[in-house]
This record gives structure tokens, C-alpha cells and sequence, in this order.
């Protein structure tokens, strides 16, 4: 009796053993984490940088501080982990999407909450909140840190009294024109052949100008 009760118990816990198996199998195909990631990558058409992630926040030597980033400032997403969490709210705690460490982005606002900086950024995935730790903004090339820079306020100059603003930088393609004298803040800086030229928001509107068309002086 016992021996056919311990065939019956056998019998029983092999067909468990293959019914577990079965299911198993119709989850679907297991991949390894290098495997997910790949595909992931794949699966994206979006911009990455080689961009180590920075643990504890921390800040790399070619990084602004927080107090430097501006709205229309673009940064890169660091951070542990591969996936950075985008809010829906500044020190909020509701996850709204996700975006991977390396991503280009740009800042539209900054804000701060409890003595916390926090980015809204427009990332592939849309519009989101991050923590100033995941935002990694590099030096703009050929600002050098002297002049005028992206957010300041400066004022046009010229011997002429109309100042014309140009399509692209380096461009000789005027779109618009504005009176000397006129306040405008700064968008973008670069160099072009060893000139610097400022993208300008004028009351015309978005334009190029060159480096001896603006002062920081008020007329």
C-alpha cells in the first residue's frame, strides 16, 4: 500500500514539474540584461552621448554649475542607472516617463524646491521634470566664459541706425532688422572663422547678429 502510494506521490510531482515547464515556456522569449539593452538602443532613433554616469550627483570639470543653466541651455542625461525618471511636477514623485542616460535634451525651466534644483526638459520622450543631478550641461564652445553669455541681457550697437539680425550664424541671409539701442537678450553664442556671433531674442523676433553689434552697456 505505501509503495503505491509513493509511485502515485512521484507520478504526481513529475507531471507538477513538467506543468511549471510548460508555462515557462509561454511567457516568452528570456533575455539577458546586455540582450534588453541592445534592443532597447536599437528600438530608439534618438541622439546619445558617451557620457559616463555620475554617482552622488556629482558634477565633471566641463559641467556648469546650476546656477549657470538657463532655459534653451542643452545637456545631456546622467545618472546610475540606465533609465532616468522624468516627473510630472518639480519635487514631485509621480513618474511620468523615461529616458536613457545620454540623451540630448534641453532645459526649458528651472525651479527649486526645498533648496533642491529641479529641470524641466524636453526630451524625446516629451516634456518632464528631473533633479539638477541627472542634467549635465557642457561648456558651450568658443564662449570661453568671457563675454556676454546665453540669458543675459546686452544691447545693440552700430554706426547705422538699423542693426539687421541673419538667418544663421556665420550667414548672409538677413530676416529681420532692429532700431540701435534696442534690449535684446541672448539665446546662443558661437564663433564662426574666429568671430562670435550671439543669436538674439529681439522684439523682431530670433536672429543672429554679430559680436560688434551688441554691448552690455545701456545706451
Amino acid at each position: 500500500m505505501q509503495s503505491e502510494m509513493k509511485s502515485r506521490t512521484t507520478i504526481l510531482f513529475l507531471l507538477g514539474v513538467l506543468l511549471l515547464a510548460t508555462l515557462a515556456c509561454q511567457t516568452g522569449e528570456v533575455l539577458t540584461p546586455a540582450e534588453a539593452t541592445a534592443r532597447a538602443k536599437e528600438a530608439r532613433s534618438v541622439r546619445l552621448v558617451n557620457t559616463p554616469a555620475l554617482g552622488g550627483g556629482g558634477q565633471s570639470s566641463s559641467q556648469e554649475t546650476e546656477a549657470e543653466v538657463k532655459p534653451g541651455d542643452t545637456g545631456v542625461l546622467v545618472g546610475r542607472g540606465y533609465m532616468i525618471s522624468l516627473y510630472q511636477e518639480a519635487g514631485a514623485t509621480r513618474i511620468i516617463a523615461q529616458q536613457e542616460r545620454g540623451v540630448e535634451v534641453t532645459v526649458k525651466d528651472v525651479t527649486q524646491v526645498d533648496g533642491e534644483t529641479w529641470y524641466l526638459i524636453d526630451a524625446p520622450t516629451g516634456l518632464g521634470w528631473i533633479k539638477a543631478e541627472n542634467l549635465e550641461v557642457p561648456k558651450k564652445a568658443g564662449a570661453g566664459g568671457e563675454g556676454p553669455q546665453p540669458g543675459d541681457t546686452v544691447y545693440l550697437v552700430a554706426r547705422s541706425y538699423m542693426i539687421s539680425l541673419y538667418q544663421e550664424a556665420g550667414a548672409n541671409r538677413i530676416i529681420a532688422q532692429q532700431e540701435r539701442g534696442t534690449a535684446v537678450t541672448i539665446v546662443d553664442v558661437t564663433e564662426v572663422d574666429g568671430e562670435k556671433w550671439y543669436l538674439i531674442d529681439a522684439p523682431t523676433g530670433l536672429g543672429w547678429v554679430k559680436g560688434e553689434n551688441i554691448t552690455t552697456e545701456k545706451p
